[in-house]
């Protein structure tokens, strides 16, 4: 399993339209939501007279507006988790038990907190689920995320273990990831 954050954006409405749209090369196949910071939210793709795509993206978006100060430019997180080719296909209860752990470990929902982030899982294709979150805690305050990614894969690989799964490595990553950040300085010469 292995989760992937996809860059941050300024607009939530717009993000929701990608995921549960046709995709770039209609590759979008019954696009639906598996969980979600309320368990009894309606999915727009299934139930769009209670609730719409742009409703969505307004309750996502509600802790944002409401912060006092300046909004994060970037507000909105992503990260999508895939599992390996090999492995069976989960069921949409697996998946949202996979999300729910995925943005405890992030920092976005941790267990048991009531003012976290919110976020959705959406789930387009059988190998994989996209985890959107607004960067904005429902009491106010920003969300610690740091070493979130780091944080997810230590998750997927309990539950590579669990499942039995084939252990997807940091090493299939794209070698554009694996690289520095930034350019190392040599130290001065004689130093």
């Amino acid at each position: 399993m292995m989760p992937k954050k996809g860059r941050e954006g300024e607009t939530t409405a717009d993000l929701l339209a990608y995921l549960f749209g046709p995709g770039d090369h209609d590759e979008h196949v019954d696009p639906h939501l598996v969980g979600g910071w309320d368990p009894d939210l309606p999915c727009p793709a299934q139930n769009p007279d209670r609730m719409t795509l742009a409703d969505l993206a307004l309750l996502l978006d509600a802790p944002v507006d409401a912060l006092r100060g300046p909004r994060p430019t970037e507000h909105v997180w992503r990260v999508a988790v895939r599992n390996a080719p090999t492995d069976r296909t989960l069921s949409d209860a697996r998946w949202a038990t996979v999300a729910a752990e995925m943005v405890a470990a992030a920092g976005i929902a941790p267990h048991g907190d009531e003012h976290a982030c919110r976020w959705v899982a959406v789930r387009h294709a059988p190998d994989h689920i996209h985890l959107v979150a607004t960067l904005a805690r429902q009491d106010g305050r920003h969300p610690r995320i740091r070493g979130d990614i780091p944080k997810m894969h230590t998750a997927a690989r309990s539950f590579e273990t669990a499942w039995g799964w084939s252990r997807c490595h940091l090493s299939t990553r794209p070698r554009a990831e694996l690289r520095p950040r930034g350019r190392r300085r040599k130290p001065p010469a004689g130093a």
